[in-house]
């Protein structure tokens, strides 16, 4: 089987599915922890000037997809990726996968896996579920694509092969920039919005929370450089107060994960940071980084183990 499929069926995921059916590139939704039937699901995804959209989605098990071939948009959550290389390693040489997740070193799973491709995209698209089938999804700016070092380039445009009216990508050749600048980004909202219980917007709103951010960013980006990676700082601030102006009233992926009682990405962003400090053998300060991840790691699991209690 040839085709474009996304793994994962979240806010991100069955969006951006509905926009690549509206605009003619049929997008089939992979669902990983389900052992259903596929059916097709109506989807409904309102855009931030008002628009919305409406297109029935084909989504299956993952499980019962015996071969695969073509292009794989991931969407699940990195916590997943050890468990999707392995499965999906056995068609390695028939797929091309893109990883439109967030946070740093999330790709390693699949680089040992010898896939025919691997890619990184990182997103910015701002989604969110608003109930069974209605999501909303909010383009900051578009989103780069680029192959990853050490993997031959086996794939035509992939920016183009997914690129639609609404939802932009394009071709990066510094993905790895493109990768730490967001990752830090990620660093400062995904610890400090679900900590504080807040909305996207509060950097734009609150000069003392955007002096927080600012603190969090001069401490993350000496580990970038000395991982070889150069970061402008002011872009990244320049970077979150755009996401914060755009996003209001928008709440982060950790924030909806606390809130659905699922497990969060947070060891892809503080706590990668400070580990990759800390392999690196460095002597920054990343106290401040280090905190706010543990905090919120924290908060996630007391919402695990209400609802453990709860049921």
């Amino acid at each position: 089987m040839s085709g474009l499929f996304i793994v994962g069926g979240g806010a991100i995921g069955f969006s951006l599915a509905a926009h690549l059916n509206a605009s003619g590139k049929l997008a089939e939704v992979l669902r990983i922890h389900t052992s259903a039937e596929g059916v097709t699901q109506k989807i409904t995804v309102k855009s931030s000037d008002g628009c919305v959209l409406e297109q029935s989605i084909i989504s299956k098990p993952l499980s019962s997809m015996r071969s695969i071939k073509g292009l794989l948009l991931i969407t699940a959550k990195a916590n997943a990726n050890e468990y999707l290389a392995d499965v999906l390693s056995k068609n390695a040489s028939a797929i091309d996968i893109v990883l439109m997740q967030n946070g740093i070193g999330i790709e390693r799973p699949f680089l040992n896996k010898g896939f025919r491709s691997v890619s990184r995209c990182v997103v910015y698209i701002t989604a969110e579920k608003i109930q069974e089938g209605t999501y909303t999804a909010r383009i900051v700016k578009p989103s780069p694509i680029g192959l990853l070092e050490g993997i031959d380039e086996k794939t035509t445009n992939i920016a183009d092969a997914i690129n639609t009216k609404a939802l932009r990508f394009y071709n990066a050749s510094d993905i790895q920039y493109q990768v730490w600048k967001k990752g830090i980004i990620n660093a400062v909202f995904n610890s400090i919005c679900p900590l504080l219980d807040t909305d996207n917007g509060i950097f734009d709103r609150d000069e003392a929370i955007m002096a927080l951010a600012e603190n969090v960013v001069k401490e993350c980006i000496p580990v970038a450089n000395q991982a070889g990676i150069e970061i402008n700082q002011e872009e990244i601030i320049e970077g979150i107060h755009a996401i914060s102006k755009i996003s209001t009233g928008q709440l982060i992926s950790t924030l909806q994960d606390i809130k659905a009682h699922r497990e969060t990405e947070m060891n892809y962003f503080n706590m990668e940071i400070c580990r990759l400090a800390e392999e690196l053998k460095m002597k920054t300060d990343l106290s401040l980084t280090r905190v706010l991840g543990v905090l919120t790691i924290k908060k996630a699991a007391s919402a695990i183990n209400d609802l453990s209690v709860e049921k």
